[in-house]
């Protein structure tokens, strides 16, 4: 086992793409544009020893969605990228050719937020029924059930 970056190596490499904090002694965040983040991930592979994806989580916090990427390596320092994403056309490139498992995660996010990740293969259902309704993700904030609509499962019979 490596010894846990520090702010300075860290910064060194991913200031370039927006403010990098220490938020924990084994957690760094950077905070970055959409059409950087590949980029990002990209360079934390490269020259900060990051490879694996721990995590891909996803906020809804009003006019934007929060997309968080955690990435860690042998110095078991976490590497999140913080990309705001916005409501009005929730789309970013899919990084599922650079962490092989970032796919399943994009999948189940484009679900339940429906966030679009441009350039993935394949962002069928993974959690949600095959017969939900289309366009209604719920893990958004202003998304409420409609009365009298399907949402999977077990449907009763009116008699």
């Amino acid at each position: 086992m490596t010894e846990a970056l520090t702010l300075d190596q860290a910064k060194a490499v991913l200031e370039a793409f927006g403010p990098v904090a220490q938020l924990r002694w084994n957690r760094i965040q950077v905070v970055t544009e959409p059409g950087k983040a590949r980029d990002v991930i990209k360079a934390a592979f490269g020259s900060l020893s990051c490879d694996r994806v721990i995590q891909m989580s996803t906020a809804d916090v009003g006019e934007n969605f929060e997309l968080t990427y955690h990435l860690t390596g042998p110095h078991l320092t976490v590497i999140s990228i913080r990309v705001h994403i916005p409501r009005e056309n929730p789309s970013i490139a899919s990084v599922h050719d650079l962490l092989t498992p970032a796919g399943i995660y994009e999948r189940q996010i484009h679900d339940l937020f429906g966030i679009v990740f441009r350039g993935h293969p394949n962002l069928a259902r993974i959690i949600l029924n095959e017969d939900w309704p289309l366009k209604e993700y719920p893990m958004r904030k202003d998304w409420k059930p409609v009365k009298g609509t399907f949402y999977g499962g077990i449907q009763e019979e009116v008699r």
